[in-house]
């Protein structure tokens, strides 16, 4: 599990920083300002998006687990219940971090940092980036699940 979330981690600040070298060569400041006024409201809706989304993959999960008849039929979805739960913390995750980047962006010891803009701006749309790949992630699990029969023995 840490590695995924390193590896999800280093994806995301990649696509960030690049994205944030693209605005500053192309003098917009329209992403920065985005999530300053939207990027709490749009991971915490993210994040009621994804439970809602958890309990409707549950309850096929669980329609699955009824209609096999078999008592080690919980047993295939451990991982799936392992990948739901680390998603959510993923996300509570990324709520924090997002509030503490815009507090310090807006702190007058981290503007007098050398590049403290770029860095601010970079993980602020890393964890923007990190957001969509959870929710990626999210519906592929549903597309998984409605295709999923419980295998014979």
């Amino acid at each position: 599990m840490i590695s995924e979330v390193a590896k999800t981690s280093l994806i995301s600040l990649s696509i960030g920083f690049l994205v944030e070298i693209a605005g500053s060569w192309l003098s917009s400041d329209f992403l920065s300002s985005f999530f300053k006024a939207n990027l709490i409201t749009i991971l915490v809706a993210l994040l009621a998006v994804n439970a809602a989304t958890m309990g409707i993959v549950l309850t096929k999960i669980r329609d699955l687990i009824d209609k096999s008849g078999k008592q080690d039929s919980r047993n295939y979805f451990l991982n799936t219940r392992s990948q739901m739960l680390l998603s959510v913390k993923e996300q509570i995750g990324l709520i924090a971090v997002a509030v503490s980047v815009l507090i310090l962006q807006d702190s007058l010891v981290v503007s007098k940092l050398p590049n403290s803009e770029l860095l601010i701006h970079s993980v602020l749309t890393a964890v923007f980036v990190y957001a969509l790949l959870v929710l990626y992630d999210t519906a592929k699990g549903v597309l998984i699940i409605v295709d999923f029969d419980v295998p014979e023995k």
